[in-house]
């Protein structure tokens, strides 16, 4: 009789580590989904971009389409929301810079207003189980989820004046040294920002179209370039005129 009695108990015990082992395995396995490695596209921004941001694209679709297509899919179902900011600000910029560069390959490009409308807007891809565009990456979830203003000097739409293509793929655990190398690097890059002997601050025009996130953190625009140079108080602005031609390489137009 004591076989029979203490039959439901082990049962209900074994029943009780099942379901145990099983929630572990699903929190290990949701974990692991959330992970995503970007060696790939460390690869081959190493291999494929010049000291000056330059892509070549022609040697890229040749030799390295494949892995970025590997890289491609892994970005289109993993889900990132589990991962801490700086992680998932890194997968999101990766993610755009790498659209970037497969719009490119697909024949888009942000050489004309139209053509522009058409990369930046009409361009869809899978990411993060859902599908996307570039302005959608940078205004719904970058700009909106997330106050780096350092996002901009990051974030590289495969044109002239944008800030230079960085040679490897950005990480979480040294995401904030990134940006700022990147953010010295723009301002310091007399092509894109000039700090004239006169005062006044001929600088990129993504200054004025996201004027808005850098007041937020700074106070202003001139507060904020004062973070990294120095700037005299309340100067006058202007604009530099924006470079949409591609960001290719000489030759490597695809």
């Amino acid at each position: 009789m004591r076989y029979y009695s203490e039959m439901p108990q082990r049962t209900s015990l074994r029943f009780l580590l099942s379901l145990v082992a099983a929630l572990l395995l699903l929190s290990v396995a949701r974990s692991e989904a959330a992970e995503i490695s970007h060696e790939l596209f460390d690869a081959i921004v190493r291999t494929h971009v010049d000291a000056n941001g330059r892509v070549a694209y022609k040697t890229l679709q040749l030799n390295s389409g494949p892995a970025l297509q590997q890289y491609l899919s892994a970005l289109a179902e993993v889900d990132p929301a589990s991962l801490g900011d700086a992680d998932r600000i890194a997968f999101w910029i990766n993610a755009y810079n790498a659209h970037a560069i497969n719009g490119i390959l697909q024949g888009y490009s942000a050489e004309g207003v139209i053509a522009r409308k058409r990369f930046f807007s009409w361009y869809e891809f899978r990411v993060a189980g859902k599908d996307r565009t570039l302005t959608q990456i940078e205004h719904e979830v970058l700009r909106a989820e997330f106050e780096e203003p350092r996002i901009h000097f990051a974030l590289v739409c495969a044109s002239t004046s944008c800030p230079v293509l960085r040679r490897e793929a950005y990480s979480g655990n040294k995401l904030s040294e990134q940006l700022d190398d990147q953010a010295k690097d723009f301002l310091g890059d007399p092509k894109r920002n000039r700090f004239d002997e006169d005062g006044v601050l001929r600088i990129s025009r993504i200054f004025e179209w996201f004027e808005e996130d850098f007041a937020k953190a700074a106070g202003s625009v001139a507060a904020y370039i004062g973070g990294y140079r120095k700037v005299a108080d309340s100067p006058r602005i202007e604009y530099l005129e924006y470079d949409w031609t591609m960001n290719a390489q000489p030759g490597q137009r695809p």
